[in-house]
């Protein structure tokens, strides 16, 4: 019964790992062939154990498993869950790591307590053997990855990102006061904690998941900002800190954001201009900015006025394949995004376009807009091939008058935030140096912008609401929509 357990427990644990060998491979995890092999090895395993149960339970002798130990039961259970953590999500192999060394470590114990008891001489050299191999293999392995991580750790140098967090972090000791609390995306918690010295309302180790809700709905993807007040002031905050990657974050934190129904779940993807697809006449010059877009909400258009044609785009089922700016004179026109549809396509206008510091609102087309900003192609010998409306940001109705968009991009004034300091990144700070100064915002080897900081400023007679220091979701729907964002 013990070999039987024991083999079929092997063949669980082998098709649990090897179900999901890689993406390329034929068992890459999501196939029938995977599934197969990962749900047979679990019901081989669950069916052995089940028949021995129901064997011993017809004999009478169901005492024998009293017998087991608890401790190993608990172990192995842990040790499967990792496994199976580990192969659902890259991070969680750090949990792994964690706890594969205590089954080796068990192994050397008990093979010595092994050797120690055995009285046949050939058999204790052979136990013996099998312990030296062991222990010298998990020195090995330990030295290995030791010399790797110092190595790692004596050559590492902080890359210009980190440089301008260094620079944020410092102004904030300098100028913020001890006592003020920092409201933000969850990411950056532990910096401001340990470089910049201050406290926050969430931080990496999301011990309150709930928060993380409020301060994506409210907060970053809202668009009404006394409800962002109102969560900030309950969690005594004091500043709003936005960094540029929360642009390519707002998928994660407008996910997490919505509710049971993803009301809020968009992105912010950058187009770059094509060139060689631009299009000059007499009068004007249409700039092409191709796309591939998911369009995250239904979008209704009515051609050539309230009498034309109706136009239903429903949600992810088409995308914007590309986005029309039109120049004319030193005026922008009102942009076009092209919406390709079951095969045909449809030049829609947008009703905003943000550029070089103004908002034009052409109080027509749908609610979407594009925020255009400069483009760095190359730096050679001294000399800068710089574009100016190289590239785009496409806002949906989600997102164009989001508070992270008004805020952190348009740079629009609020009557709760004051803008009290800009970081800017390494690059645009070098181009400012040169007197080369077209925004904060830039595109080279990726979206640049800066780290901004407002300070908070509440109205009169504010009250604290309780529902924004609850710590458990409000709506059964929404805790279960939001169990697989983490």
């Amino acid at each position: 019964e013990k070999i039987i357990l024991i083999f079929s427990y092997l063949i669980f644990l082998i098709s649990l790992i090897f179900s999901k060998y890689s993406p390329s491979s034929i068992l890459n995890g999501d196939n029938n062939l995977s599934l197969f092999i990962y749900f047979g090895g679990m019901i081989f395993f669950l069916a052995s154990f089940g028949y021995f149960y129901y064997k011993r339970y017809k004999e009478g002798s169901l005492f024998i498993f009293k017998e087991f130990n608890f401790a190993y039961i608990l172990y192995f259970i842990i040790f499967t869950m990792a496994i199976m953590a580990a192969r659902g999500a890259v991070r969680l192999i750090m949990v792994l790591g964690a706890i594969s060394p205590v089954a080796v470590a068990f192994l050397i114990v008990k093979t010595s307590e092994k050797y120690f008891r055995e009285k046949e001489d050939s058999m204790k050299m052979l136990t013996g053997v099998f312990i030296l191999v062991i222990l010298v293999s998990s020195i090995f392995t330990f030295w290995i990855y030791y010399q790797a991580n110092k190595s790692q750790a004596e050559i590492f140098g902080p890359g210009p990102y980190q440089w301008q967090w260094q620079s944020a972090m410092q102004w904030v000791r300098e100028n913020i006061p001890e006592n003020a609390v920092f409201g933000h995306w969850w990411d950056y918690g532990y910096w401001l904690q340990s470089i910049g010295e201050r406290a926050t309302i969430l931080d990496g180790g999301n011990s309150i998941t709930y928060w993380d809700y409020m301060m994506g709905r409210y907060v970053l993807t809202g668009t009404d900002e006394k409800e962002a007040i109102d969560f900030l002031y309950a969690h005594n905050g004091t500043h709003l800190l936005i960094d540029s990657t929360d642009i390519g974050k707002y998928t994660a934190f407008s996910s997490i954001g919505s509710n049971e129904n993803y009301d809020r779940f968009s992105w912010l993807n950058v187009l770059l201009m094509d060139e060689k697809q631009t299009q000059e006449t007499k009068n004007e010059t249409i700039y092409v900015y191709p796309g591939g877009i998911i369009n995250d909400d239904d979008i209704l258009w009515v051609e050539n006025g309230e009498n034309g044609k109706e136009i239903f785009i429903p949600r992810k089922m088409a995308s914007v394949a590309g986005i029309l700016v039109t120049e004319k004179g030193k005026n922008l026109q009102q942009a076009k995004a092209i919406f390709v549809y079951n095969g045909n396509q449809y030049a829609i206008p947008l009703r905003y376009v943000i550029f070089e510091g103004k908002k034009y609102d052409f109080h027509s087309g749908i609610e979407a807009g594009v925020f255009i900003f400069p483009r760095l192609d190359s730096v050679s010998r001294g000399n800068v091939n710089i574009n100016r409306m190289g590239a785009l940001i496409y806002l949906s109705k989600r997102t164009v008058n989001s508070n992270l968009a008004r805020l952190y991009l348009y740079g629009e004034e609020s009557d709760y935030f004051k803008l009290v300091h800009t970081e800017d990144d390494q690059v645009v700070k070098e181009l400012k140096s040169q007197n080369i100064s077209l925004g904060d915002f830039w595109y080279f080897s990726g979206f640049r912008g800066p780290i901004k900081i407002w300070e908070i400023n509440y109205p009169s007679k504010m009250e604290v609401k309780p529902e924004y220091l609850e710590t458990k979701y409000s709506s059964e729907g929404i805790k279960l929509a939001k169990e697989g964002e983490y």
